[in-house]
């Protein structure tokens, strides 16, 4: 039996679809599992007993973190230590996700490694850095996952997030300029890589891995690249530039996943998971 919290947002939903015909599936609402108290936790875990809990729940706007330190510690930290003190004592394994922003502000260039100094500047990327050491000091054998931005395609039927994809066809249809930053380097990955990929992540040992699509390129240049896989014309008249944003400081969030690569664990690059997408959709859909 496999637990999933936060199974109606948009990670945590396409997870639930994917596992649902193989799986024995808990999908509980945040009213039946209220992450954010311990007794709760527990209780429920000793209840249904799951042999794996797929920790989804989280509060992910990196806007509303910085404005909410206190909510963003509650969920994001805390929640994730009360799961795995929980897992600890039925022995459930815990896999939790992570983030690229626990790299926002290591001043080192080029895809950064799991072992890479850090020393995240944002609210979000602090507590997604704290969460990660205090869930493996509270039980060893879990497994954190270092995701990128995702995406799905515009035309998806579930639950969107304000995601690149999104982001470039609205401006187009808007006909507004937007300006990205040439001095940022992250990658972004397809949501459904990361799904059909977390299975494997389950027999992962205990520890934190990098766990999405790498990429090379600024964040100019790859928005205008996904722009031209979506066939969204003149992308370099409406896609300017930012010269100025992280200038004194490149914002570097690129992951190096050669580690899961030894387990079997294998994503496109940024750039060949948005054409993959694409090619696999009816682009007149987008």
């Amino acid at each position: 039996m496999i637990l999933i919290t936060g199974s109606s947002g948009f990670l945590g939903s396409r997870i639930a679809q994917h596992l649902a015909d193989k799986h024995e599936l808990l999908l509980p609402t945040h009213d039946q599992l209220n992450i954010s108290r311990e007794a709760a936790v527990q209780a429920y875990i000793d209840k249904y007993h799951p042999h794996t809990v797929i920790h989804c729940a989280a509060l992910s706007n990196t806007w509303y973190c910085e404005q909410h330190p206190q909510d963003s510690h509650r969920v994001n930290v805390q929640g994730t230590v009360k799961l795995a003190k929980a897992c600890k004592k039925t022995g459930a394994k815990l896999i939790f996700m992570s983030s690229d922003q626990v790299y926002n502000g290591t001043p080192i260039p080029g895809p950064l490694s799991e072992e890479a100094p850090l020393q995240p500047i944002n609210v979000y990327g602090r507590h997604k850095l704290e969460a990660e050491q205090r869930a493996i000091i509270n039980h060893p054998i879990s497994v954190g996952l270092r995701l990128t931005w995702m995406y799905d395609l515009p035309c998806s039927q579930m639950k969107l997030n304000n995601n690149i994809l999104v982001n470039l066809q609205k401006a187009y249809k808007e006909k507004t300029a937007i300006k990205v930053a040439t001095h940022e380097y992250r990658g972004v990955t397809n949501v459904w890589e990361v799904v059909r990929n977390i299975e494997k992540a389950i027999a992962l040992p205990g520890g934190i891995y990098n766990f999405g699509s790498a990429n090379t390129l600024d964040s100019h240049t790859l928005f205008i690249e996904a722009a031209r896989q979506m066939r969204l014309p003149s992308p370099t008249d409406w896609i300017l530039p930012d010269t100025t944003r992280y200038s004194e400081q490149h914002r570097n969030l690129s992951m190096n996943c050669s580690k899961i690569e030894k387990y079997g664990i294998y994503f496109n690059d940024s750039i060949k998971g948005i054409e993959e997408a694409l090619t696999k959709s009816t682009i007149s859909n987008l």
